[in-house]
């Protein structure tokens, strides 16, 4: 194993935890933020579907920017407006300025979301075993990082308008400093061939797996507490207990999966990951931690001529899962009650176990 791949997968976890630190600061405190510009909840709204639109729109350019200007250059600029969307979010002036920064904010993580994914995948093709799962338990350390930051900042009465900032300039050098002096340098695979192309087919069943594995993580994440609390009769300690035990869950599954992966195969490890996912929170955390990882590290293989076209593809189907997600459980427990609704977005983990062979789909897509 060479010094450069070394460094390289250093570099990308902590370019992962960076990321994932980032985004954890804005969650944590989005009660401060709209407490200090005193937005109304259809404000907020409007807030958060700036968000989500910035991450589409640039979930639907990354591939065409990373085969441009490659990996490593795209994960400098997704750093920079990601953790520049910080500090903009905390001195908006009102509602306009709030969404506008919002958007920001989700063009930046999803910009780097795919830039250093796309990268992990060239790294772990050096490595030649599964490693990637290992990179995204690294975002789960940063988003609690990032959390428990946001908690000592609410304890201490730091204000957004003083953390944000900070909390951006400290990432953002972190992030650059791990790109420039540790990502591979020189073009990535296919970097200068089309921007765009038709995903092949079999990317497929990879997206539609991405697409399961998003809906049950945004599921426990956007409802977790809430069900504890209001089904389960649960204090606001218990409650948030729930999220951290999937979190933690999370993390060690993710350490250890790739060495998992590379004993027993990434169909049958998905296979037994859609049925774990059907236990509790911390449970649903150990099926739901590797199915993700092993889709976008199967995306990148699956398409050796442009894998960070195929990743930026790959991501784009998960991410439709965080849109859907809300909606539809909101929709479902209007009719039958939220433990229905977390049960039936769990229960799409199942698709999962049936399209795992498409994990071993042959080569030469994209």
């Amino acid at each position: 194993m060479t010094g450069d791949l070394v460094r390289a997968r250093r570099a990308v976890s902590v370019v992962f935890a960076a990321c994932g630190a980032a985004f954890g600061t804005w969650l944590a405190r989005v009660p401060a933020v709209q407490d200090r510009l005193g937005l109304t909840t259809g404000q907020l709204a409007a807030g958060l579907l700036g968000l989500a639109a910035g991450s589409v729109v640039a979930l639907l350019l990354a591939g065409a920017v990373i085969m441009r200007i490659g990996s490593r250059a795209a994960a400098v600029v997704g750093a920079v407006v990601l953790c520049g969307g910080l500090p903009l979010v905390a001195v908006a002036p009102g509602a306009p300025a709030f969404v506008a920064a919002l958007v920001v904010l989700g063009v930046g993580n999803s910009t780097l979301d795919v830039a250093m994914n796309a990268h992990a995948a060239r790294v772990e093709d050096g490595y030649g075993r599964p490693i990637f799962a290992g990179f995204h338990a690294f975002w789960n350390i940063g988003g609690l990082a990032g959390s428990g930051a946001d908690a000592l900042a609410e304890a201490w009465h730091v204000p957004v308008a003083v953390h944000f900032p900070v909390a951006g300039g400290v990432l953002l050098a972190v992030a650059l400093v791990a790109v420039l002096g540790g990502f591979l340098r020189g073009p990535d695979r296919g970097q200068g061939g089309p921007a765009f192309a038709w995903p092949g087919r079999a990317l497929v069943p990879l997206g539609v797996i991405a697409f399961c594995g998003f809906v049950a993580e945004g599921a426990v994440n956007s409802w977790g507490a809430v069900y504890l609390s209001e089904v389960t009769a649960a204090g606001p300690a218990v409650a948030s207990l729930g999220y951290f035990a999937f979190s933690v869950t999370m993390i060690v599954v993710r350490l250890g999966a790739d060495r998992v992966v590379g004993r027993i195969g990434a169909v049958v490890f998905l296979r037994l990951a859609s049925v774990v996912a059907v236990g509790g929170f911390a449970v649903v955390g150990a099926g739901v931690a590797g199915i993700v990882p092993v889709a976008w590290s199967a995306a990148g293989r699956a398409a050796p001529a442009a894998p960070g076209r195929a990743v930026a593809a790959v991501a784009a189907c998960g991410y439709a899962g965080f849109l859907v997600e809300p909606v539809v459980i909101g929709a479902i427990a209007t009719w039958g009650g939220l433990r229905w609704g977390l049960v039936s977005a769990v229960a799409v983990t199942g698709v999962v176990a049936v399209l795992a062979r498409g994990v071993g789909a042959g080569r030469g897509v994209g």
